[in-house]
């Protein structure tokens, strides 16, 4: 398996200077198909539609899935060919799905029986080879939009360098006199964007804002009472007497359409 870096042959891009200076996260994409042609190919096409676009990418390739299993790699996104020796495209996108639940997946294949099994795991795009370059553009940009709503990303305040998480993965965001501190599964941080920014920030379709100093991930909701919300992990979270009431309401019409 193969990995190559964005690079540009007149010398430093713009990106690899920010990203040396604020850790910018590049999106991880994986390429496997058993027929190298189709690999290269691919790979010429998506290098190019990133540098055109700015965006920071790593690019692996396999022409064995097998070798993709054994590295235990999370991607962002990747192009699977269906039917391959020994491990077939959808056994390996399963796979892919359990490192990552929000990996963009295409298909690229030249058997049109597998499509179903494809939709099944919400495949984002079915290209049949030889695929055509503007299909896998457009499918690239609604990819772009794609990722770009399901993380956020931000600057911790103490060495300004830049974090990219989920949205789904953030439980809530807290002002504490002047820091501002974004709660994780895994981690919390102290970003230097401001609470108000957040609230707007991230989507009013599950997140509230339940007091002047905390915004909720709703889906982390253990228990609701008239006053406080009581989270997945314990974490108790006041409801400012003058928002319980608006809440109140918010609280059964997020019921309804979950």
């Amino acid at each position: 398996m193969t990995n190559d870096k964005m690079h540009s042959s007149g010398g430093e891009c713009v990106f690899e200077l920010i990203r040396r200076h604020f850790e910018v996260r590049v999106l991880k994409i994986l390429i496997c198909d058993d027929e190298i042609k189709y690999v290269n190919d691919l790979k010429v096409h998506i290098e190019e539609y990133m540098k055109n676009r700015f965006i920071g990418f790593s690019i692996d390739t396999a022409t064995d899935p097998e070798d993709v299993l054994k590295n235990k790699e999370a991607y962002d996104l990747v192009f699977l060919d269906i039917q391959m020796n020994e491990t077939d495209g959808i056994s390996l996108a399963r796979e892919l799905k359990l490192r990552n639940g929000k990996v963009v997946i295409f298909f690229v294949t030249s058997f049109n029986q597998y499509q179903d099994d494809a939709m099944d795991l919400r495949a984002f795009r079915f290209f049949e080879k030889p695929f055509d370059p503007n299909r896998l553009y457009a499918g690239l940009d609604k990819a772009m939009e794609y990722i770009d709503e399901s993380y956020v990303d931000f600057f911790l305040q103490n060495d300004n360098s830049q974090h990219r998480v989920f949205v789904d993965e953030v439980r809530y965001i807290e002002r504490q006199n002047r820091k501002v501190i974004l709660y994780t599964n895994r981690n919390q941080y102290i970003t230097s964007r401001k609470f108000e920014e957040w609230c707007e920030l991230l989507p009013s379709s599950f997140f509230y804002q339940v007091h002047k100093s905390f915004l909720v991930n709703l889906h982390y909701v253990e228990r609701y009472n008239y006053d406080e919300l009581i989270l997945t992990d314990g974490t108790n979270i006041p409801i400012a007497s003058r928002k319980q009431a608006d809440f109140h309401k918010y609280w059964f019409m997020y019921l309804r359409r979950r």
